[in-house]
């Protein structure tokens, strides 16, 4: 690994290669070399950047992304008596099939062991730390690891710690530095604290900067949603819920994919299969990606960011998605793949333009061509700066999802729905018309918000989310409790079921009271309700999951039913709307404009933004310190 010195000279390193398996929590990190200690500087400026600024590849030599500024202010004043290291890591979240805590992880190992390899290797040398964003998340644990004496150099060599949008802000020993902020950490603040740190650790944190500053106290399900997503790791089914595969999607390749294809039927010397196999079934990876971002709810929102922003492009691409027929387009794909690979079994490398082979490829390319061509439209460009939003989707529309349930089934009547769904098949076995229809007609109302509520969210994925929250607040264990009983039961089915019977008792009804100058038909009146036994039986099946208590969640639905009216939220005090529409930037741990505008953010009387006023204080730390 190559260390940077402020003179601009590198250290002849050797380098080692970077393996990342999270799951197995085997992450290699980069050794530094073993150079003599005339070659050790006087201070070790460790950097880890931000998401997507960095990766497990990166060289440590190279300042890069928003804390660049600040090691060039420390080479400009300390020159060859300070070395640069910026820590290279996964810098990702959920958009390469692993979590943000698998993530952070790569940057905490990394880190340590730069730190603890130079400690052996300089041991009179001193120690800065500095993080912005998951960098900062990974900056403030080794920190906060370090004060308390489990850290990989020791306490007293550590100059100073700067974290910028730290998701742990709030944490004990802290020092703010700029505005106030009103709310704390999304991923929550460290329980230790900085122990012997305190004082040497600063945080600036943008008000309006969700990552670092939410208020938690007003927004208690939604903070326990974010500290939930900073440490779900890759190893946990709720991991394989949150990631999504959109990475392994060439985006911008999309539509030169598609010329690729379509070009090949037309080339001079014939269509060469292995090009058609290979394109095909990498364009195959890309629609299936795509398709799975169909009904995501999220384009509107999308699209509502600013013009040139990665979230409004990739709100672009939502539209076009559900203008495209991707499910057609990866049938016709598949295939296309499925028939070279055939016939390059059979020997054949190149088809005659003229042949039947030929000619079933023209007809699926030439539909492939026009089932994409929305997206296809679209710039390569515009799709790639998309590629890391759409990522994100899976566990932003999965915290929408949750925060939505959580507001609507907390306002269920459910007790009246449960009474209503016992007392239905007893006015069927009755033979009670009248009264059948009266309860299905208070049912259908009943359940029409249950059923949009079905309609629009992966109440097993929700429910899963629910029962890791920490049980701190009443309504929340009663909706992880409901959630999980509808999960397990369709819904659907029974509103059907209960739309069924209501027909049935009003038909009826209309034959035994028809209207004036009609005979009532008590023979067709028998003959329609004997049809409404087996709808009711089937009713009874059905719901039996909602009416027996003896369920995996051990609550008593009497209890139930009576803990929801004492302790549901008040919608105005709890502002679930708002949670609702906050739920999307605060769990993306993308580059909201405000977790990105520290260059700007003025933190003193004097005028200096964070990153000016960072790297003077990180020079004022050193120069005391030696």
């Amino acid at each position: 690994m190559s260390v940077l010195h402020s003179s601009n000279r590198y250290v002849v390193a050797t380098m080692m290669a970077i393996g990342v398996a999270v799951a197995s929590a085997t992450v290699a990190a980069p050794a530094l070399a073993h150079a003599a200690p005339a070659d050790c500087a006087e201070t070790f400026n460790l950097f880890i950047p931000g998401t997507w600024e960095t990766n497990e590849n990166a060289d440590p030599a190279q300042p890069i992304g928003m804390l660049r500024p600040i090691a060039e202010a420390i080479q400009r004043q300390q020159g060859p008596k300070s070395d640069i290291y910026f820590t290279p890591y996964m810098a990702r979240a959920f958009d390469n099939g692993h979590t943000y805590a698998d993530s952070k992880n790569t940057a905490l190992v990394n880190a340590r062991k730069a730190l603890r390899d130079y400690d052996r290797r300089c041991p009179a040398a001193k120690f800065t730390i500095t993080g912005y964003s998951q960098g900062a998340d990974a900056a403030g644990d080794v920190a906060a690891e370090i004060g308390n004496d489990r850290g990989p150099v020791p306490p007293e060599r550590v100059l100073a710690v700067g974290l910028i949008a730290d998701p742990a802000a709030g944490t004990k020993g802290e020092t703010v530095v700029g505005p106030h902020t009103a709310g704390s950490g999304i991923a929550d603040p460290r329980p230790a604290g900085m122990g012997k740190l305190t004082g040497r650790v600063s945080s600036i944190c943008d008000p309006g900067d969700l990552y670092c500053s939410i208020k938690k106290g007003d927004n208690p399900l939604l903070g326990k949603l974010g500290s939930l997503l900073s440490k779900v790791l890759g190893n946990s089914s709720m991991a394989k819920t949150l990631t999504a595969n959109v990475t392994k999607a060439d985006l911008p390749g999309l539509a030169g994919a598609v010329d690729e294809l379509s070009t090949s039927l037309t080339a001079p010397g014939g269509i060469n299969l292995t090009r058609v196999r290979d394109t095909a079934a990498k364009l195959e990876v890309t629609l299936k990606a795509l398709a799975g971002l169909q009904d995501s709810s999220a384009a509107d929102r999308l699209a509502a960011a600013p013009a040139g922003s990665a979230e409004n492009n990739a709100g672009q691409v939502l539209s076009k998605v559900e203008e495209s027929d991707l499910t057609g387009a990866a049938t016709a794909v598949s295939t296309i793949a499925d028939t070279a690979t055939s016939l390059l079994s059979r020997g054949i490398r190149t088809l005659q333009v003229n042949s039947p082979d030929a000619a079933t490829l023209t007809i699926k390319i030439n539909a492939l061509v026009g089932q994409v061509a929305p997206l296809a439209d679209l710039p390569a460009a515009l799709l790639g700066s998309a590629a890391k939003i759409l990522a994100m989707l899976r566990p932003t529309v999965l915290v929408d999802q949750t925060l939505d349930v959580v507001a609507n089934v907390t306002a269920l009547d459910f007790r009246a729905i449960l009474d209503n769904l016992a007392l239905l098949p007893q006015k069927v076995a009755a033979m009670d018309a009248q009264g059948a229809h009266q309860v299905a007609g208070a049912l259908n109302n009943q359940f029409k918000p249950l059923v949009d509520l079905v309609a629009s969210a992966d109440l097993k994925s929700v429910a899963q989310v629910l029962s890791t929250v920490p049980n701190s607040q009443g309504y929340v264990q009663i909706a992880t409790s409901m959630t999980a009983i509808l999960s397990n039961v369709d819904v659907i089915r029974m509103a059907t079921l209960v739309g069924q019977i209501q027909e049935i008792a009003w038909s009826v009804l209309e034959k035994l009271a028809p209207p004036p100058g009609h005979a009532a038909d008590p023979a067709g009146a028998a003959a329609v309700l004997s049809g409404l036994l087996p709808v009711g039986l089937e009713l009874a099946s059905v719901a039996t999951g909602l009416l027996t208590s003896n369920n995996s969640q051990h609550l008593d639905l009497d209890d139930l039913s009576g803990a929801l009216t004492k302790a549901a939220p008040p919608t105005r005090g709890l502002n679930l709307l708002a949670l609702i529409r906050d739920g999307f930037s605060a769990a993306s741990f993308f580059a909201s404009n405000a977790h990105i505008n520290y260059g700007a953010l003025v933190v003193d009387d004097s005028g200096r933004n964070a990153i000016q006023w960072l790297g003077d204080w990180m020079n004022g730390q050193i120069g005391e310190g030696n």
